[in-house]
């Protein structure tokens, strides 16, 4: 969370150094913002289901929360050893779903079959936010010059009684195509990388966590089990 806050931070820092002192208000016209920001949100409606829209959206929850980390799980995996039971509480829902499982009596071999298809539906949550985030990312540099274009054609439509202002007219047009460029390169494709990132840290997490519940259902011997979970700590 902290590292995406400051991130942003620096980012605006540096767009804000690259500006000319005093020109910010410049760059966010109206019919800029309503074109590349509204049209930006109108695709994104359009190209994804309800679901995936939802998806989007706890993604970048999860985003703003601590990374999970294998070593926090240490103390239930260990309780698991001994007793297949909980004593302290656990949040994990990998662990927390092996562990009912174990407490239903499930046979063996069908705890493998239940707890891999829990695994991939744990692993998928944040799929479909990144494609949905990297596909979105190629719409705002068009729609940014669809309103340049706009802006252009009102331009010299205008150009015979507009002469003067000329130069303030050509920029308000150009607005369009740079905010466009910002929301692709400045928000969207780095929220879609981050994503995507998690999303690999926590495909390692759930197999290190499968992995380990793996052994305990095969009641491996303990000295094993905490052999192995201390490499995958490492």
């Amino acid at each position: 969370m902290k590292g995406l806050l400051l991130g942003f931070v620096l980012m605006f820092l540096v767009m804000l150094g690259a500006l000319e002192k005093g020109s910010l208000q410049g760059y966010l016209q109206a019919h800029s913002l309503i074109i590349v920001l509204g049209g930006s949100i109108a695709i994104m409606v359009v190209a994804n289901p309800i679901g995936v829209l939802k998806s989007i959206y706890r993604s970048l929850k999860i985003l703003m929360h601590q990374e999970r980390d294998f070593d926090d799980c240490k103390v239930p995996l260990m309780e698991l050893i001994k007793a297949r039971k909980l004593s302290s509480p656990c949040i994990d829902p990998l662990i927390l779903y092996g562990v009912d499982l174990w407490e239903q009596g499930v046979d063996p071999d069908l705890f493998i079959v239940l707890i891999s298809q829990k695994k991939r539906e744990l692993e998928s949550k944040t799929l479909d936010a990144v494609q949905a985030l990297k596909n979105l990312a190629k719409y705002p540099p068009a729609l940014g010059m669809l309103g340049t274009v706009i802006g252009m054609i009102s331009l010299f439509a205008k150009l015979d009684q507009n002469k003067d202002h000329l130069g303030t007219s050509l920029s308000m047009a150009m607005t369009a195509t740079f905010l466009g460029l910002i929301l692709t390169n400045g928000i969207i494709s780095p929220l879609a990388d981050r994503l995507h990132v998690h999303h690999l840290q926590e495909q390692r997490y759930l197999e290190n966590i499968y992995e380990i519940l793996l052994l305990i259902n095969r009641d491996e011997p303990m000295s094993l089990i905490k052999e192995e979970m201390n490499q995958r700590a490492a």
